[in-house]
């Protein structure tokens, strides 16, 4: 506290000091100006400290300038509360005086040519006061002008300010964004290369099975024509032989009426085996090579089947084998081939004869639905191995290698099917034989 106290009492006498050189000598109207002699803080020479240095000069010379401030101002106050509009004249002239020379803080002229006027308007100056308020309306226009332009300035500055750093914050967008982009196209390029290759590589390996898949159905191919042929020069060979070795009997003279017979007989049936086998490769042969579909038209297809089972009946009768019929006694009307709808059920019946030696072959057809009909022929033959149904619809394939035939018939069937817009399979739950199901639309 006592240390505050010493540091008050000296700034005050400091202040006094200042005060009383800056006090005038008397009072006039003019402002008060330095006279000849004096220093440029005002008053004479020895009336100063030595100021060792400019940097102690300038701080004393704002000091006194504020002592001197605050001595006008309140002496202006002072001269107008008593009266003395001409001492405040003067006050005001020496503000004036201050305020344009050098500018001090709190102390504006366009304040202190407003308090000229109102006086020299207490004075009965009007023609003054005209000319110092139309002065304080220019200074502060030019001081509002000054501000505004400085404002104006700071802005513009401010706007290039923020201009270049938008440009720059552009300029680093853009090339964000171009090196975002190339590093993409680098990336889609290298992500294409590689799909490429990919592709290239799954394109090669589908090729290489392809290839051997195709290897392996050419040498399965083969493998069938080869039976096929071997097949087909038995099948051949045997009514041949039949034919001419029991048509060489028949010229003999010793040969008895019953014999005779006989030989006409056995020769009738290689006759009809040969017809039968080239046949079925003719039709074979053209349904493989049809682009067209089948003619067809209106038929009764139980009418049809019960002709060819009483045809079967006749042709291929065996001993221990009964031939059942489960054909509606109903009128089943389609849009087929009857061409191949018969040849179709001659070759099923003819296989199920030829691998039934006791039992039963039955016969059916009905309605599958609304637009559907199914045929069915069931034996009790000695059956086709379930991991072999999709095998014995191939073309030259005979399960039993020592058994009649060409391996054309199921192959025959499926083709018929296929043209005539059907599907044939094997019953999986029959287990007493075999059954065959087509399934043929209807229209």
């Amino acid at each position: 506290m006592t240390t505050n106290r010493i540091r008050s009492v000296v700034a005050l006498a400091t202040l006094a000091v200042l005060a009383l050189t800056a006090l005038p000598r008397g009072v006039s109207a003019q402002p008060w100006l330095p006279e000849d002699g004096d220093t440029p803080f005002g008053g004479k020479p020895g009336m100063h400290l030595f100021l060792p240095s400019g940097f102690l000069e300038s701080i004393r010379e704002s000091r006194l300038t504020m002592a001197r401030t605050r001595y006008f101002q309140a002496a202006y106050r002072k001269a107008v509360n008593r009266g003395e509009y001409v001492r405040a004249l003067a006050c005001t002239d020496s503000l004036i005086y201050l305020a344009e020379h050098r500018p001090i803080q709190g102390v504006r002229p366009t304040a202190c040519y407003q308090k000229r006027a109102w006086v020299l308007h207490a004075l009965h100056r009007d023609k003054e006061a005209c000319a110092a308020y139309d002065l304080a309306v220019k200074v502060r226009n030019s001081a509002m002008r000054f501000e505004q332009t400085e404002t104006i300035r700071e802005m513009q500055a401010s706007y290039e300010l923020d201009r270049l750093a938008l440009d720059k914050a552009l300029l680093s967008a853009r090339h964000h964004k171009i090196a975002l982009v190339s590093l993409s196209l680098l990336l889609l390029a290298a992500g294409a290369a590689v799909a490429f290759i990919y592709a290239g590589n799954r394109r090669t390996k589908q090729l290489q099975q392809e290839l051997l898949r195709q290897m392996e159905q050419g040498r399965k191919s083969e493998e069938r024509k080869n039976a096929f042929i071997n097949s087909i020069c038995h099948e051949v060979r045997t009514p041949l032989n039949s034919i001419a070795g029991f048509s060489e009997l028949q010229c003999a003279d010793e040969v008895s009426p019953e014999a005779h017979d006989q030989y006409c007989q056995i020769i009738h049936e290689s006759r009809r085996q040969l017809r039968y086998l080239f046949e079925d490769m003719l039709e074979v042969s053209y349904l493989e090579n049809l682009t067209e579909p089948l003619p067809r038209s209106y038929l009764n297809l139980c009418a049809l089947c019960r002709s060819q089972l009483r045809a079967m009946k006749i042709r291929c009768p065996k001993t221990g084998v009964a031939y059942a019929d489960g054909i509606p006694a109903e009128t089943i009307a389609v849009v087929s081939s009857e061409k191949y709808l018969g040849v179709l059920l001659s070759a099923l019946l003819g296989n199920a004869y030829k691998f039934t030696r006791e039992g039963h072959i039955r016969l059916e057809c009905g309605r599958e639905g609304d637009e559907r009909v199914y045929i069915a022929v069931t034996d009790t033959g000695c059956g086709i191995p379930p991991e072999k149904y999709d095998q014995a619809f191939e073309r030259f394939t005979k399960l039993d290698p020592f058994s009649q035939g060409n391996g054309l018939g199921l192959y025959l069937c499926r083709l018929i099917v296929r043209h005539l817009g059907g599907e044939i399979r094997i019953d999986p739950e029959y287990t007493e034989g075999t059954r065959i199901v087509v399934v043929l639309p209807r229209k």
